[in-house]
């Protein structure tokens, strides 16, 4: 645990030096890394599971979208940049599996491109949108560590509450979480998100009152809860307990932000239509 703490800690850190440094540009290739690693540890996944997802092709495109999402066009250039990647690497998956008689890359190869990098850009089009609706690159970073921050203490959140009174257990493929967690979580979220929207109102758009984003935090913290334990479908599957070993104490980079996945386009699409 005390590792785990360590790690975490650690992280937060590395993100505020990079955002006090390089500001936007900073946290753009924060998230493409992120994508980038997770997209690759849920490959490895999809072939410990005996598929074969072609693996430079999607993550050679998942950079594209990741990185394009904010330095090519306007806010919609991730969705362009992700129809243009899923139809070449379409048609070249077809090419290449109808040549050998099977399908075999063409599903792993394409969901691990729709689920990560797709999904995750939406963090960097939350930046993009605030930006286009008038507010400062810092507001807009502002948002989209909110709900980074929103979405990861329901998870520690869980872990806390679960550990002290969880008993009753919340689904197979995670027997350790629990639904006395889950509420815990969401509380915690909550928590949070009045905190950092208090603390932080001068970089906050003005619509963003601590009632709205105590209101916001509680779908967030669910779909965090969700985005986890599809995750823990993937492991469960592949039968390993972590998706890598590349951070201590929590395991490969898709261990880290599962919770993220599902999160950042519902942040997102919460933001457009109750500040913009």
């Amino acid at each position: 645990m005390q590792q785990r703490i360590f790690s975490f800690a650690l992280l937060w850190i590395f993100l505020a030096v990079s955002l006090w440094i390089f500001g936007v540009h900073g946290g753009v290739l924060f998230i493409a890394l992120l994508a980038f690693f997770t997209q690759l540890e849920l490959y490895q996944l999809f072939e410990k599971m005996g598929l074969k997802p072609m693996k430079k092709l999607g993550l050679t495109a998942g950079l594209l979208i990741t990185v394009g999402a904010y330095y090519f066009g306007g806010v919609d250039a991730g969705n362009d940049l992700f129809v243009l990647c899923f139809v070449l690497l379409t048609l070249t998956i077809i090419r290449f599996d109808l040549q050998a008689g099977r399908l075999r890359s063409f599903m792993p190869t394409l969901f691990g491109l729709l689920y990560v990098p797709y999904l995750l850009h939406f963090l960097i089009k939350t930046v993009k949108m605030a930006e286009f609706q008038g507010e400062s690159a810092v507001t807009g970073l502002f948002l989209a560590v909110w709900i980074v921050a929103v979405a990861k203490c329901a998870d520690v959140g869980g872990l806390l509450v679960g550990m002290q009174i969880g008993k009753t257990p919340l689904s197979v493929v995670s027997p350790k979480k629990t639904y006395e967690g889950a509420v815990g979580g969401i509380i915690f979220s909550m928590l949070i998100a009045i905190i950092l929207t208090g603390v932080f109102h001068s970089l906050a758009p003005a619509g963003l009152s601590w009632w709205l984003s105590a209101l916001i935090a509680i779908p967030i913290a669910i779909a965090s809860i969700a985005s986890d334990l599809v995750e823990s479908a993937f492991k469960r599957q592949a039968d390993v307990k972590d998706s890598g070993k590349l951070i201590p104490g929590i395991g490969g980079v898709f261990d880290l932000t599962d919770s993220l996945i599902l999160t950042a386009p519902l942040g997102y699409l919460l933001f457009k239509y109750t500040l913009f």
